[in-house]
Formats: structure tokens, sequence, C-alpha cells
């Protein structure tokens, strides 16, 4: 029995996955964030960095009048000023892609999530956390960077092999066209860099979320407990529903002591009406039952010397369609006018 409790072979359930969500638990792939932010931010480079690249050219440039000169530490101080607000302009729009497309790669990953900020103290302790660094999951987060790493050095070095004398050309070249032939090369070298993050991107994105699923598989006991959490404990439910139930009886037979008159069929159903014709247009159902509380409503009617009129058809049409504190329909009103006016006459009698 606890042998199959423990075996997680169903699928997590949406509340499992949404609980998982509020503890911030989600599938979330760096790669595919680098791997956006690398796409995005080099066509940003190819198409739209005119600006930017103005200002790196107008840099070095201003680099280069320094040469030959004696550098002083208010040189330095201009080169190193110069140098820090020129990036900062250059490079601003590039901060701003990266953070929105970090922000929008999470969201279209898992969604949006506000977790409240919460301090573990547990995470502090040094024995759990060198399990975490040397655990199978830390182990194979490695593996698959020492494979990208791999992978990157050597397409690196089969890209240089053949463009290692385009690298040594450029040296004889203008100024201008030597950051052209950089600037070109630098694409090659990054094109292929982003190629193959982006393959290991893909990857690793299906892989995120099969170990994530993976990792919420309930068993079917789990699911048993869950639905049954959801909806409430029959038991509970049951016992809830037999106190209501004996509330409502209670209520329902204090209110028979100031009815007019009780219908009955005459053993198995028993119906108490009241007319108060200040308050309501129609006779009131203020109590009904069947077998002992029929029993008991006759019961209480004689204590308090109520009419009880038998009439099976009335009383059990009346009990199948009303319910207690309704009106009667006018469709009643023909058979009970003749009872309301029997139980007047009585009333009469006994006050001479």
């Amino acid at each position: 029995m606890a042998g199959d409790e423990e075996e997680k072979t169903e699928e997590p359930t949406d509340k499992k996955i949404e609980d998982a969500k509020k503890e911030g638990n989600v599938p979330k792939s760096m790669e595919v964030t680098g791997a956006a932010i690398l796409f995005f931010g080099s066509l940003y480079l190819l198409f739209f960095s005119g600006p930017t690249l103005n200002q790196i050219i107008k840099l070095f440039l201003y680099s280069y009048t320094f040469i030959g000169e004696d550098m002083t530490g208010n040189a330095f101080y201009a080169i190193g000023y110069t140098t820090v607000i020129t990036l900062l302009i250059s490079l601003m729009p590039i901060f701003v892609i990266v953070v929105i497309l970090a922000l929008i790669t999470n969201w279209t990953q898992f969604g949006f999530i506000a977790t409240p900020l919460k301090i573990d103290l547990a995470k502090l302790d040094p024995i759990k956390g060198a399990k975490n660094i040397f655990g199978p999951k830390k182990a194979l987060e490695a593996l698959k960077l020492t494979m990208k790493l791999l992978i990157i050095v050597v397409v690196m070095f089969l890209l240089f092999i053949f463009t290692y004398k385009a690298f040594l050309s450029m040296m004889d070249k203008e100024l201008p066209a030597t950051i052209a032939a950089i600037i070109q090369l630098t694409g090659y070298f990054l094109s292929a860099i982003l190629l193959i993050i982006i393959i290991f991107a893909i990857m690793d994105f299906y892989f995120t979320r099969h170990y994530y699923f993976k990792s919420l598989k309930m068993s079917k006991q789990e699911i048993k407990d869950e639905y049954k959490n959801m909806d409430g404990d029959p038991q509970v439910k049951g016992r809830i529903r037999k106190i209501q139930m004996q509330m409502a009886q209670k209520r329902m037979m204090s209110d028979v002591p100031d009815a007019d008159v009780v219908i009955t069929n005459p053993t198995h159903y028993a119906v108490a009406m009241k007319y108060d014709n200040e308050k309501n247009s129609a006779p009131t159902i203020v109590a009904k039952g069947i077998d002992f509380i029929a029993l008991k409503i006759k019961d209480i009617a004689r204590e308090n010397d109520i009419p009880i009129i038998e009439n099976p058809a009335l009383a059990r049409s009346i009990y199948s369609q009303i319910e207690v504190d309704q009106e009667i329909p006018s469709e009643f009103y023909k058979a009970l006018a003749e009872i309301f006016s029997y139980v007047y006459e009585l009333k009469k009698k006994k006050r001479r």
C-alpha cells in the first residue's frame, strides 16, 4: 500500500502546478533568456546600432589623438572620463533591450508571478548548501555548460583557421577599414556563437519543462487527497448537512405553534400553514415533513389546539411543490379557501 502511494505516475493537476507557481517553482530556462538577449541584441547591433557604432568609432579616433603624447594625469582623466560617458550613452539602448528581453522571456515561459520576499535561514545551512552545489542537478548544469563551452571553442578555432589571414591583412589597412574588418569578422564569430546558443536554448527549454513536470508528478493517493481537500471530506460534509438539517427542523418545529392549520394525508405527510393577510398575499408554509417529522408536527398541533385536516392529495401536492417559508401558488387557492373558511368557523365557535 505504501509502495503504491510513493509511485508518482500521474500527471500533475492544475492545482499542483498553480501551487508550485505560487511558491516560485516554475519551468525557467536561463538558456532561453540568454539566447533571446543575444539574438535580439545582435539584430539591434546589425540594423539599429548606427549611432552606437558612430560613438564608438569617435572614441577610437579620440584615443588615437593621444598617440605620441606624454600621458599626464589630466590626459588619463580626459581619456577615462570620455570613455566612460561615451560607453554609457552609446550602450544604454542595449542595456534597456537586455532588461526588457529578460522580463519578456521569463513572462512567456511561466507567466507573471508576484511572490513575496522571504528570508529562509535554512538556506544558510552550509551542509544543505554543499548538497545543493554538488547535487545531481548542479552536476548536470555543469556538464551542460562544459559541453557548450567546448563546442564554442571548437567552432571558434575552426573559424579562426579560415579567417586568420583576414585578421593579418587588416593590420595594413587604414583605421576606418580596419574597424570595418574587425566588425565583419566579429560578426562571423558572434553568428556562430549565437547559433550554438540558440540550439542549446531550444534543447534546454524542452528538457527543463520535461523535468519540471516530471518533478511535479503525483501518486494516485495524492490526487485523491487533493480532490478530497478541494471538495471537502465527504464525512465532514455529511455531518455538516446533518447538523444543518437538525437546526432547520428545530426552527421549523418552533414555528408550528403559530400555524393556522395542518393538512395531512393522514399518516405519512403533514403540512403546517399560516395566513397573515397583513404580511402575505397568500398562506405560507411554516413546516412540512413525512413519517416521523409528520407525526411530530401533528403532535405539536394537538398540543397547541391547531386544526388538523385530512386531505391526502392536497398534502402530498403541497409537500412536493412548495418549500418552507414560501407562499402557496394560485392553483391551490380554491382548495385552501374551503379549508381556511372551515378553520375560521372553528375559531369563531371557540370564541363563543
